[in-house]
């Protein structure tokens, strides 16, 4: 797929997410045919902290389109934006952009087989990319509330997030609206004009009430009394600037005393982007964003240890994980802060990723030695893992990522250029066992047979293929145990 195949987001969606998704392929002529004021009163550009929400989205067809949102960035590394931006994410492809040409800078990025490569943090760029993203966990679909969200970013970006405002947004305020939507309407229900940034003034008008509900707008959690009390509507017409398709997740900002503040995310327009929008108050979720505030990297990160089996070689193989209750990955480099001496190999990871993980990396030892890892993050206390061989044995529930273990604790060691980690590699095994389960049972004896000759396999590159992709496989080595499956693949 050729990055400058993907096209300008935003025909065909219900009025009631003001995100885009679709796809347009007269996407470069549009970008500059629509720079003008957004559906009232507006300027180009804005604030560096209303960002924009890029993401590769698998579409109901099953085909990949791409989904514009924006977001405001209230903590290092966290970024605001409504919960309907949010679902059917490809992969690992949600970014963040900041910059001021959306087409020239997107068509500077590279793709690899698993999709857009960003330049790793610390260089320079004006994108980063989500190392995790949530939804609220009240979030129902069909009432649009509490349509809040949370991306968590693998870098800071290069300016001040702005504050939260714990205060209730009053009626009749003046307030700034920023967003990177459409500025045109062909339909009631979709827009053009996307992936430019724009800035207008607005005046709120309080809640918004029942009457506030169309039936042909999708928006059913105007009905509820409780959710209308958590939002606030935005007074859309003329002299005022109004959001639009694309503007979903955008901050609405407040100005106290010299300081701007972020007082309500952006989720629902008037069809045409006329009228009026909605915000979702911030002051109503102030424990959701406190929260997320924390897990921009002020949470815990710990080492954990799964459990011993033996191996191959006589020894006795160590498999430890960590738990990061961070959105965001956490860096700990090698060294007295991240310390484990008998990982010869260095497989250990320095870069911690959001969640927990299990069969991470292996440790060899022998029946009368002890493994030490100690991991002291910054923002976290420090963790002593200890394992001998009384340390707990890999159980029966185990059995499957024991094997995969094994296997890929062999083909780590076999000098391969380009490997997945130890962790990507398990998950491959593991995905490769399900699907003979599922799908040819007979098979999994042979398969396990494989993963048992990999396991024996010593380093000398010679016995390894090298894939780029997934890794080494001791063809040669286990060439009956190979051809014992492909055997059973064909009966």
């Amino acid at each position: 797929m050729k990055v400058r195949g993907i096209g300008l987001m935003g025909l065909g969606v219900l009025m009631v997410v003001a995100c885009g998704e679709g796809v347009d392929p007269n996407v470069d002529s549009r970008i500059e045919a629509f720079r003008e004021p957004i559906v009232g009163p507006s300027t180009l550009g804005g604030r560096n902290e209303v960002v924009m929400l890029f993401a590769r989205v698998v579409l109901a067809n099953g085909s990949l389109g791409t989904r514009t949102c924006s977001g405001g960035y209230f903590a290092p590394r966290v970024v605001a934006t409504a919960a309907h931006c949010l679902p059917n994410i490809f992969g690992d492809q949600l970014f963040v952009y900041y910059g001021d040409n959306f087409e020239a800078d997107f068509a500077q990025l590279t793709e690899d087989q698993n999709g857009i490569v960003l330049p790793p943090p610390g260089q320079p760029s004006v994108w980063a990319k989500a190392d995790s993203f949530e939804i609220h966990p009240s979030y129902t679909p069909d009432q649009h509330f509490p349509d809040l969200g949370i991306v968590y970013l693998d870098r800071k970006l290069p300016f001040d997030p702005l504050p939260l405002s714990r205060n209730v947004v009053a009626a009749n305020r003046v307030v700034t609206i920023s967003g990177w939507g459409a500025n045109s309407t062909p339909t009631p229900t979709t827009g053009v004009g996307t992936r430019v940034q724009r800035t207008g003034t607005s005046r709120t008008l309080g809640s918004p009430t029942a009457a506030d509900f169309h039936p042909e707008d999708p928006n059913n959690g105007l009905l509820v009394p409780a959710n209308r009390l958590a939002q606030i509507k935005l007074d859309g017409t003329p002299p005022n600037a109004n959001s639009c398709f694309g503007d979903s997740g955008s901050p609405l900002l407040i100005t106290d005393f010299g300081q701007t503040y972020i007082g309500g995310v952006n989720y629902f327009t008037g069809l045409s982007c006329a009228d009026y929008s909605l915000y979702t108050r911030i002051s109503s979720f102030l424990p959701f964003f406190d929260q997320a505030y924390k897990k921009g990297g002020q949470e815990v990160l710990k080492p954990t240890f799964d459990c011993v089996a033996p191996n191959a070689q006589g020894t006795l193989t160590a498999f430890f994980g960590y738990d990061n209750k961070n959105g965001v990955s956490v860096t700990v480099p090698y060294g007295g802060k991240n310390s484990l001496a008998r990982d010869t190999f260095s497989q250990r990871p320095s870069r911690f990723l959001p969640g927990t993980h299990h069969f991470t990396f292996a440790v060899d030892f022998a029946s009368n030695q002890t493994v030490t890892w100690t991991l002291s993050p910054d923002n976290s206390p420090t963790t002593t893992v200890t394992v001998n061989q009384s340390s707990r044995a890999c159980a029966a529930a185990e059995a499957d990522q024991t094997e995969c273990g094994l296997s890929c604790r062999a083909s780590q060691r076999s000098g391969c250029q380009t490997l997945p980690t130890f962790e990507r590699c398990v998950g491959f095994c593991l995905d490769n066992i399900g699907f003979i389960r599922d799908s040819l049972p007979n098979c999994l004896a042979a398969n396990a047979a494989i993963d048992a000759c990999t396991a024996g396999v010593s380093a000398d590159p010679a016995n390894w293929l090298c894939d780029d992709f997934f890794g080494a496989f001791a063809l040669d080595p286990c060439a009956a145990q190979f051809d014992a499956l492909n055997t059973c693949f064909s009966q």
